[in-house]
C-alpha cells in the first residue's frame, strides 16, 4: 500500500469517527424551522427522544392503569376465593347439620310411636298389670292420676301399689323398662308388709309411673290460650 492510500484511507477514518465537539455543535446550530436540513445525528437523537417520551406516555396513560385494574382484579380475586371457602364450609357445616337434623327428626318421630294415644292409656294400665303378675307380684291399687300438661306434652301419672318379694319387684322394673311404650317410674318407697303364718318376708312398694302422649293440635291451641291468658293476668 502505497503512502496516499494510506493518506485516503485515515481521511475516511475521520470522517467516519464520531466527535462529541462536533455534535453538541450541531445540536446548537439546529434550525427549528427547517427540520429536514437537520443532521442525521440531531434526526436520530430527536427519534429516540420522541420515542422515549412516547413509551413513558403509554405506561403512564395505558400500562400503569392496565397494572391497576391487575392488582386490583387480583385482589378481587383473592376476596372471591376467601368467600367461596367460606360458602364451600358452610355448604358442608350445613350438610351435616341436614343429616344430624335429618336424624333427630327419625329418632324424634320413633319416640313419638312410644308414647301412647289417649285411647291406649287404659290398654297401658293393662299391660303394667300384667307384667306385674307375671313378675309374682300382687296388686293393692293402680289408678290413674289427674294429666299434668308440660309445653308439648301431657304427662299421665299412674299411682302402682304392690306387695311380694326382692326378686319380683326387680322384675316388674325390668318388665316396665321392656314396654313397647315410654314408661317412666319415680317416687319409690318400699317397706316391709308382715303376713301371719307366712315365713316368707313380704315387701310393699308405692311406686309412680309416668307416661307421656303428644298433644293433638286442639290441646295445643288450647294449651297456649291457658298460657297467653295467664301472661296478661
Amino acid at each position: 500500500m502505497n503512502l496516499d492510500e494510506m493518506d485516503v484511507t485515515e481521511e475516511k477514518s475521520k470522517k467516519k469517527s464520531f466527535s462529541f465537539e462536533k455534535y453538541m455543535q450541531q445540536l446548537q446550530q439546529v434550525d427549528m424551522n427547517n427540520i429536514g436540513a437537520w443532521p442525521l445525528a440531531v434526526k436520530l437523537t430527536m427519534y429516540l427522544l420522541i420515542l422515549i417520551f412516547i413509551g413513558f406516555l403509554a405506561y403512564f396513560l395505558i400500562i400503569q392503569g392496565i397494572r391497576e385494574d391487575i392488582a386490583s382484579a387480583e385482589a378481587q380475586q383473592e376476596n372471591l376465593l376467601n368467600e367461596f371457602k367460606q360458602k364451600d364450609s358452610k355448604l358442608r357445616n350445613l350438610q351435616s347439620y341436614n343429616a344430624q337434623l335429618q336424624l333427630m327428626e327419625a329418632q324424634f318421630n320413633q319416640q313419638l310411636q312410644q308414647l301412647p294415644k289417649e285411647t291406649e292409656i287404659p290398654g297401658l294400665v293393662e299391660d303394667i298389670n300384667t307384667a306385674g303378675v307375671e313378675s309374682g307380684l300382687e296388686f293393692k291399687n293402680i289408678q290413674l292420676q289427674p294429666e299434668v300438661k308440660q309445653e308439648v306434652f301431657i304427662e299421665q301419672p299412674i299411682d302402682i301399689t304392690v306387695s311380694g318379694n326382692y326378686h319380683s319387684m326387680g322384675g316388674f322394673v325390668s318388665a316396665i323398662a321392656a314396654l313397647p311404650r315410654i314408661v317412666t317410674l319415680h317416687d319409690f318407697s318400699i317397706k316391709a308388709d308382715q303376713v301371719k303364718g307366712s315365713e316368707v318376708p313380704k315387701l310393699a312398694m308405692n311406686i309412680k309411673a309416668k307416661t307421656y302422649r303428644y298433644m293433638n293440635e286442639s290441646e295445643k291451641k288450647a294449651a297456649d290460650a291457658e298460657t297467653k291468658k295467664n301472661e296478661k293476668k
